[in-house]
């Protein structure tokens, strides 16, 4: 796991060592539910593979995608933010499924005190979502949404390390907030022009470089920023 997870790739091996020991690695399934909207959260969780959605609630029963988590960061931020707070906003569900190392809440906070390089890269991985939410809410007012699918599916290669995605139409759509119908639309042209493979229950980059080209420039702005935020730490 902390080979895959790169927040855990940035810690000395005695942090490393302390987290392993208050952990437990599980197994994440598709459409299980992490942290439920509003309700304590009782473990963080730091990915080794897969993808989780965090979405925001606009309505009753209505949820849309506000940022991605994959093996470049952790489940959990508003424990670090607020750990006070016994209502944190918000809904996390497992999208691909994977493995993760699973951090009981208090034992993750107790341990973050002591731990003063895990702090430093939570706290620049906090930055890196806050970021990332807010470029991805002016994206979504200004930008097509064949820009906004290709913009999604690069930060979702890029927070797997793959460029096969198994993902449905369906749940795109539901992330994304748009029609169904769309998304299909998009992605038929996506695939057309030899950029994707789309099957029905996944999809595969097979021309990253025309992806981007079809997408705004919000992707590389938050690849640049988790670059500046994350990557540094990685190659020092």
């Amino acid at each position: 796991m902390a080979a895959r997870n790169k927040l855990l790739r940035c810690i000395p091996k005695t942090e490393l060592t302390v987290l392993q020991s208050i952990g437990t690695h599980v197994e994440l399934k598709p459409r299980q539910v992490l942290h439920h909207w509003r309700l304590p959260m009782e473990y963080v969780y730091f990915l080794g593979s897969g993808l989780v959605s965090v979405s925001a609630k606009v309505e009753a029963g209505r949820f849309v995608e506000a940022w991605l988590v994959g093996s470049e960061g952790m489940i959990g931020a508003p424990c670090v933010l607020a750990p006070e707070d016994p209502m944190p906003p918000h809904r996390r569900v497992v999208q691909v499924g994977g493995a993760a190392l699973r951090i009981p809440t208090p034992a993750f906070l107790a341990a973050l005190d002591d731990l003063g390089t895990l702090r430093g890269v939570i706290l620049s991985y906090i930055n890196l979502v806050l970021f990332q939410t807010s470029q991805a809410g002016a994206c979504n007012s200004l930008h097509s949404v064949k820009q906004r699918l290709a913009r999604w599916l690069l930060v979702a290669a890029n927070a797997m390390d793959s460029g096969e995605l198994p993902i449905t139409h369906a749940v795109l759509a539901q992330l994304l907030g748009i029609r169904r119908a769309s998304v299909s639309e998009c992605l038929e042209a996506f695939e057309q022009a030899g950029i994707i493979r789309n099957t029905r229950a996944a999809i595969t980059l097979v021309d990253r470089a025309q992806l981007e080209h079809s997408a705004c420039s919000c992707s590389g702005l938050i690849q640049r920023e988790y670059d500046r935020q994350i990557g540094r730490r990685l190659r020092a």
